[in-house]
């Protein structure tokens, strides 16, 4: 039987859970990790085989199970945060034809959902990684041939969405042991001159040793026939064998390094796997924009600071960062090798460090190569645009999240998939419940809707960064105008929704938002005793859809700053009255929010009251799922000599309920 020995990845095949033995105290649970089931494989410019998994107990190592081996989230070997659980010391064993094991699942937070769900049946699919040290290879008339696994080694269990395609293989980078040794071992049949002999079978006295293709072959037979002469046609089976492999090696070479289109060409033109070794190195030398140059590392790659260009982006940051408010940024100890230097030093800093010469460059043409050169296949070869673009979005967003938007408190978040316009249902209280007389009958009831309907829509602008402001080392064209970029998006914000307020929109019954049929709509007055008992007699008023009263009660008082905003606090203040009439009857009831958008162009000031929007909607502002705030995107510039940074709010509000608001006009 003829030996070969070749480098095999691991592979995986699906495993099956037992989901009825989950032990939720000992957080355990059993999996059939192994039937010996044949399953078809299929093999890289090579045929399909059939490959079977010896379930004798002396072909299968389970010191790796035994020892604790790692039950991981989808076969990922390259973090800590993948492994799930642990196969239970000396739990793995093979019985009856099976090989069985119990997995003890880890009590970290991140993985009880994975848990919970396979313990309710959710997840149903796992997956054994493992890893073949020796097949037996028949060949079969008619069929693919049978590699039977005789030697073999499980090395892990995976959780997995789908069950495992048992002719897939598991090849991952994450795995230190991606590959190792496998000894192929394949039955056949000597044929003697004139005595041929069908495959797979033995003549009466005819025996057949082992030989190796790596040894001089032994032949030893008793059919007393002449030697048969040596056959010095090519075979044909040999050819096509090395062809593959030929094939396979290069597509694995070039697909290495990207370079698929030089693969084809290759094995097209029938070049060896030495002469193709050596066309992709000279690829590689070729696109390498860097060989034969020199250049003097930045102090953060020199360091070793975790990845080199994301340390060396972050110090030049910090560094302008800190230069344009150093009481907002601290100067981090990267950032102190970049403090003081101009904008173009730093512009020649990027590009020299990329071993991009600047010398004999004038400043224009400094400014120019730092945001605009490219080189074949990449992005620019200077960090510098990168590095604008990051302190312009930490200054726009920064910007952004600390404007005061004053609607926060007393209106209620949320967030939308996509653009579509989406629908906010005001569900009534249930019916009300009636008496049922004794062998009486139970009378249905039905709940009442009403509905809003909005959706998101988009805001942008594009900030420029240009040659000239490197030139002119003008530090504030790309921190103080993406600042106010962000602060006029946070204003959009308030903008829309205090517009609702001072509008008065119609809502879906084709009646004003404040109206009297809502009964939300006060006599025009100051922020007086008489006008808030009134306010709060109107929402004690207020029914549902069904028409019977529900108890909702202000807990903010919004008005404009100036005399109102005066008002509302002297009702709010606790005071040491002398006399009973003089009691602050709402000291203490409601929070004063002052907004300037409420300040009327003409006429009087206006207040408001809103309930807890906990409670009962009153009006929602939406964002976009995944980038709720600013979202920034940057590319080199087509309209202008530099780079653009594009900021876009998705951002909507509407009134959802009437309940829950009052207007009071003022005098």
């Amino acid at each position: 039987m003829p030996k070969t020995t070749i480098e095999l990845p691991a592979l995986s095949r699906e495993a099956h859970l037992r989901a009825e033995t989950v032990n939720e105290a000992a957080r355990t649970v059993e999996i059939v990790w192994t039937s010996g089931a044949t399953v078809r494989r299929n093999r890289l410019f090579q045929d399909a085989i059939d490959e079977e998994l010896s379930v004798d107990p002396d072909a299968v190592r389970l010191e790796r199970l035994n020892a604790g081996a790692p039950f991981l989230n989808t076969h990922r070997a390259g973090s800590l945060e993948s492994v799930l659980g642990v196969v239970e010391a000396g739990s793995a064993r093979i019985e009856n034809g099976l090989g069985t094991a119990t997995i003890r699942f880890s009590e970290r937070a991140e993985v009880e959902p994975v848990f919970r769900d396979i313990a309710a049946g959710i997840i149903r699919n796992v997956s054994v990684g493992y890893r073949v040290h020796r097949y037996d290879i028949e060949k079969r008339d008619g069929a693919p041939e049978l590699w039977r696994a005789v030697d073999w080694e499980p090395l892990e269990i995976s959780a997995v969405p789908i069950g495992a395609d048992p002719g897939a293989q598991v090849r991952s980078d994450d795995q230190t042991e991606a590959h190792s040794p496998c000894i192929l071992t394949r039955q056949e049949t000597e044929i003697t001159k004139g005595n041929k002999m069908p495959k797979n079978k033995k003549a009466g006295g005819d025996t057949t040793e082992a030989r190796s293709e790596e040894v001089e072959v032994q032949t030893r037979t008793t059919v007393q026939t002449p030697a048969p002469e040596a056959d010095t046609r090519p075979d044909p089976d040999a050819i096509r064998s090395e062809e593959r492999q030929r094939a396979s090696e290069i597509m694995t070479l070039c697909r290495r390094h990207d370079l698929d289109t030089l693969a084809a060409d290759l094995i097209g033109r029938g070049a060896t796997l030495d002469a193709a070794r050596a066309e992709i190195l000279d690829k590689i030398a070729d696109a390498d924009p860097l060989q034969g140059r020199v250049h003097e590392p930045a102090p953060a790659m020199a360091r070793g600071n975790g990845d080199a260009d994301t340390a060396y982006r972050e110090a030049v940051a910090g560094a302008l960062l800190h230069r344009h408010n150093p009481a907002s940024h601290e100067l981090t100890s990267d950032g102190r090798d970049f403090r003081g230097m101009s904008l173009i030093e730093l512009a020649r800093h990027a590009l020299e460090r990329h071993g991009h010469s600047t010398r004999g460059m004038s400043r224009l043409e400094l400014a120019g190569e730092a945001l605009g050169t490219r080189a074949a296949g990449a992005m620019s070869t200077s960090d510098f645009p990168i590095i604008l673009a990051n302190v312009a979005n930490k200054t726009l967003r920064q910007a952004y999240a600390s404007s005061p938007r004053t609607f926060a408190a007393w209106a209620r978040r949320a967030t939308i998939t996509d653009f579509k316009p989406v629908s906010r249902t005001q569900i009534a209280g249930a019916p009300d419940l009636e008496k049922v007389l004794e062998s009486g009958e139970f009378k249905y009831g039905s709940i009442g809707e009403g509905k809003e309907t909005y959706a998101l829509a988009t805001y942008g602008r594009i900030v420029a960064i240009t040659r000239q402001v490197l030139i002119n080392d003008d530090l504030d064209a790309f921190t103080r105008i993406p600042s106010a970029f962000g602060a006029a998006a946070a204003d959009l914000e308030s903008d829309i929704v205090y517009a609702i307020l001072t509008q008065n929109p119609t809502m879906a019954d084709n009646k004003a938002l404040f109206h009297a049929s809502h009964g939300n709509l006060g006599t025009a007055a100051g922020v007086t005793e008489t006008a808030l008992g009134e306010a709060y007699r109107k929402f004690g008023s207020q029914k549902g859809l069904e028409g019977r009263l529900i108890s909702i009660l202000p807990s903010y008082i919004i008005t404009p700053p100036g005399a109102r905003a005066i008002e509302a606090r002297k009702q709010m203040t606790q005071t040491t009255p002398s006399a009973t009439a003089d009691v602050n009857t709402f000291a203490g009831r409601l929070q004063v929010i002052e907004e300037p958008r409420l300040i009327p162009s003409t006429g009087n000031d206006p207040w408001f009251l809103a309930a807890d929007p906990s409670r009962v909607d009153t009006i929602e502002y939406a964002y976009l799922d995944g980038q709720e705030g600013v979202y920034t995107e940057t590319r080199s510039g087509f309209e202008v000599d530099g780079i653009e940074i594009k900021a876009r709010h998705d951002f909507a509000a509407k009134a959802i309920d009437w309940r829950g608001l009052f207007k009071n006009a003022g005098v």
